[in-house]
């Protein structure tokens, strides 16, 4: 896991990954191939691109990166999950996972909880409480961790928090055969 407090020093970048605009326009599950087939489309991409290649060397290692915001506000949170090829889980009951995935807190308002619990076991059904990291969401935090463990989100009991999540895939996944973006909706 790698934890960067105050990553993005660009103050053009960080306004606009903290405004209104951008956080309309990625609600969905978005694919990207990659910077090395496709230029950046939008100020998601770009940001990708910047993490992407400042600490791994993915190129010609991965099919390319899939990606989507969360807003969580008071009275909310998320159960234990892993990421995953969530069509191909609907349809066909196959779990895929990547094994490469980051979190990254544009906002955070006046939060209270609202922390990211990763586990350190990939046993999905025995997390213990005693076993898991636990990485307040502060504003402008990268946190780097594989995704295929259990991960949650702790009850916000107040504020609001803003995160554009990434995973890196090895192959495509099935969500993403038929275009690049997946409805929440259809989840």
């Amino acid at each position: 896991m790698l934890v960067v407090d105050n990553y993005i020093r660009d103050e053009k970048l960080l306004n606009e990954l903290r405004s209104e605009k951008f956080w309309s326009s990625v609600g969905k599950l978005n694919w990207w191939d990659g910077w090395w087939i496709i230029e950046p489309r939008n100020i998601c991409e770009q940001f990708i691109q910047i993490v992407w290649k400042q600490f791994t060397n993915l190129e010609n290692r991965v099919a390319g990166f899939e990606y989507w915001s969360n807003v969580h506000q008071t009275g909310e949170g998320l159960n234990w999950h892993v990421d995953k090829d969530e069509k191909l889980m609907k349809e066909k009951k196959e779990v895929v996972m990547p094994n490469m995935g980051l979190v990254y807190y544009a906002i955070s308002d006046g939060l209270d909880g609202g922390y990211l619990e990763i586990a350190n076991t990939p046993d999905r059904e025995n997390v213990e409480p005693n076993k898991i990291e636990r990485l307040k969401p502060l504003e402008n935090r990268l946190i780097m961790f594989n995704p295929s463990y259990p991960h949650r989100v702790s009850p916000i009991e107040g504020g609001r928090r803003r995160a554009i999540i990434v995973n890196a895939w090895p192959k495509k996944p099935y969500t993403f055969q038929d275009s690049e973006s997946y409805s929440r909706n259809n989840k």
